[in-house]
């Protein structure tokens, strides 16, 4: 078990949604949060949010500019040390018949939600190796798992989650650092609220408990990809 009192989490895209209750869920046992998104606005709101539950440093940042999130991983490592727990959670959502997609949008949509994960896991996981220790946790979907219609590249991106998260544990679980892949259903969030105005689904803070429970015990999980039901 780790000592959550003692960790470093490192958020991306922690300013709404499940970011945001996945920041409040560590900050409520202790842990130091540092988070990135790229909305000035809701960026300094959230900060003052989460203050109240603990030790938490925002910075804006977009992650599909690896030296960005360079410079953001090494402030985060300046104020709080080394980092315990990567969780990647940043993304977008395209959604609509596949043939009528903007070019534009599918570009921002891989960008995003697969470079973002690559670019933020490249640059923590150094030091996580170097220690012998870490935990990087993907938000990825149950749209990684299965297709959908009118989400093509939405679950194209969520799939490459996936495969990333199952390839790189097995490549680095044994020098002591484990990789997820959180896969949750439908979860009320504003992206859920753009695809389907009238969908429900569970609460933010049901995923943030699942990714705290595998920051703190991963050897009790024996895959890399985890759902959420």
């Amino acid at each position: 078990m780790v000592d959550e009192r003692a960790l470093t989490v490192l958020i991306t895209g922690a300013s709404r949604g499940i970011g945001f209750a996945t920041a409040q869920a560590f900050l409520a046992r202790g842990a130091r949060v540092a988070y990135c998104a790229r909305d000035p606005g809701r960026l300094a709101e959230s900060e003052r949010e989460l203050a109240a539950f603990g030790e938490v440093w925002a910075q804006l940042a977009d992650v599909r500019t690896f030296d960005t999130v360079s410079e953001f991983v090494s402030a985060a490592c300046e104020r709080f040390g080394d980092i315990d727990v990567l969780i990647n959670n940043a993304g977008v959502l395209c959604s609509g018949p596949f043939a009528q997609e903007d070019p534009n949008s599918l570009a921002e949509l891989i960008d995003v939600n697969v470079k973002g994960v690559l670019h933020m896991t490249r640059a923590v996981l150094p030091t996580m190796l170097a220690r012998g220790s870490g935990v990087v946790i993907n938000i990825a979907s149950g749209a990684g798992l299965g297709g959908f219609a009118d989400l093509a590249a939405y679950c194209a991106s969520k799939f490459a989650v996936v495969g990333f998260s199952e390839s790189l544990d097995l490549e680095v679980t044994r020098q002591g650092v484990r990789v997820f892949a959180l896969c949750p259903g439908s979860t009320e969030t504003e992206m859920l609220r753009q695809y389907s105005p009238a969908a429900r689904g569970m609460a933010p803070e049901s995923v943030a408990e699942r990714a705290v429970q595998l920051a703190l015990h991963p050897s009790r999980y024996r895959v890399s990809c985890v759902t959420v039901p």
